[in-house]
Parts: structure tokens; sequence; C-alpha cells
């Protein structure tokens, strides 16, 4: 018998080979998950439209009981994968609000941070409401506010069996012990 894969998507700048992934690895393994990490190449040069194409060729056909779990932008590049690959569910931690519906929300500081061409990617994507896959929503209470209301706007939109979990006392942040206590009790589920 094959192993159930979780297949995780970093955040941006972000390798599944940092602190804040190693607990929740572990959880996943001690769960009898095979764990498959997706390598990112975060690159200023790039769009959201690379990301996502690199995630892509690294997640091939898949099983009806694997899980993808993405982090932040991570989690943003699952959202978008969703609508292609069949899974038995996804879960979204802390999932990037950079979609164009949101866009007009974002802050100059961070339209100046990305720059023109990864704001221009952004307008290429809304949050997908075709996947009939379960998901579970994470998303920390002390998060940056635009990213809450994303959060469950895209909650609302997901048309599978879901799950939104406010994290007390988290910001956006995979490590935060209220974060990992949260992931353990959705993993005990999968």
């Amino acid at each position: 018998m094959t192993k159930t894969k979780i297949y995780i998507i970093p955040g941006l700048g972000e390798s599944t080979r940092m602190i804040n992934y190693r607990e929740i690895i572990k959880s996943f393994k001690k769960e009898g998950f095979e764990i498959v990490p997706i390598n990112i190449t975060w690159s200023t040069d790039m769009s959201m439209g690379d990301y996502i194409n690199q995630a892509n060729k690294q997640i091939p056909n898949l099983s009806d009981n694997d899980y993808i779990m993405g982090f932040s932008f991570g989690a943003y590049i699952a959202s978008i994968l969703s609508k292609k690959k069949k899974v038995k569910g996804f879960i979204f931690c802390s999932l990037s609000p950079y979609f164009k519906e949101n866009l007009k929300y974002i802050p100059k500081e961070s339209v100046e941070y990305f720059g023109k061409k990864m704001i221009d990617s952004f307008k290429r994507y809304s949050f997908p409401a075709v996947s009939k896959s379960k998901a579970w929503f994470m998303v920390g209470e002390k998060d940056w506010p635009l990213a809450i209301k994303g959060a469950e706007k895209s909650f609302n939109k997901w048309k599978g069996e879901k799950e939104l979990i406010i994290v007390k006392k988290a910001g956006h942040e995979l490590k935060h012990s209220n974060y990992i206590k949260e992931m353990k009790k959705i993993i005990k589920k999968l």
C-alpha cells in the first residue's frame, strides 16, 4: 500500500527545510504521510505565473488520497493549482490575499515592494471557486487585516467541504505554537 502524500509549498523566500516547517513535517510523518517538499526558486525577476509553473511541474498526477498544503504565497499557488490538481484536500495556511479581486485594497507599500511586474502578474489570478476537494483555511487572528478578510472571502467561495480556523494569538507565522497545535488537529483528521 502506498503512503498518502502531502505536497508542501513554502511561503515567499522560504524553503520547507526552514524551522517553521519542521514541526509540521514531523507531525505529518508521525501520522504516516510521505512528505513531498516543493522547491520554489524565489527571485525578484519572476512573476506569480513563474512560481505557479515551478510548483505545477513538481506535482505530478496525484492520487485521490493526496493533499496539498501551502503557506502564504505557497497557499496562493496551491489555490491556483486546485483548478487542475484533483486531490483529497488542500490546507491553505495564511493564504496570501493578492488575488485580482483584492488588488484595489493592497497598500501602496506592498505595490512598491513587489514592483510592477509582480503586481501585474497578480491581475491574472482570482481565487478559484471550482474545487470539490475538502479545504482547511487557517489564518492567524493577528495577521494582516487584509489577509484575514481575504481568507474569509476565499473560504466563502470554496465549493467543497471546508473549515475556517482563526488561530488565536498568531500572526503570519507558521511556527507559532497555536498554529502548530491547530495544524496537528487537522493532520489527525486526514
